[in-house]
């Protein structure tokens, strides 16, 4: 009962607009969110990073989620998306080396919960917005 609470509480305690800024004379393509702290980067290696902010953390709390290449990214925007289409209350596991990523769907918001190794578990908070303005690979 106490993860359904905390889980509401979030929701109903944050709140954002997405906006995407773009510099094209950079080869890094980055994509922000007032207020809820996110990012999704590719680096001149191939591999990509999806940047947030933890919403269990007291302050900043900047975490990264790396991909090996755009394949596993896209992999991972694409699971986003069809969690917006289950039901409330199912939860999806994906596994990566490094990272145990739940993405739990609730009243149609998407709670991604992260498990990294070495590090404490953090959430992030998934709106159709923020999908929509990361969903541009």
């Amino acid at each position: 009962m106490k993860p359904v609470f905390f889980l509401l509480a979030i929701l109903f305690c944050s709140g954002s607009y997405a906006q995407k800024k773009v510099n094209l004379s950079d080869k890094n393509v980055e994509l922000t969110a007032d207020g809820a702290e996110f990012g999704l980067t590719k680096a001149p290696d191939g591999t990509y990073s999806f940047s947030y902010l933890n919403s269990m953390g007291k302050g900043t709390d900047p975490r990264k989620i790396q991909f090996r290449n755009k394949k596993e990214a896209e992999g991972f925007i694409s699971k986003i998306g069809k969690a917006f289409s289950a039901k409330d209350g199912e939860s999806c596991l994906l596994v990566y080396p490094r990272y145990k990523i739940r993405l739990l769907t609730q009243m149609g918001v998407i709670f991604m919960i992260v498990n990294e190794t070495g590090q404490t578990q953090s959430t992030f908070r998934i709106t159709r917005d923020n999908y929509s303005q990361v969903n541009v690979l």
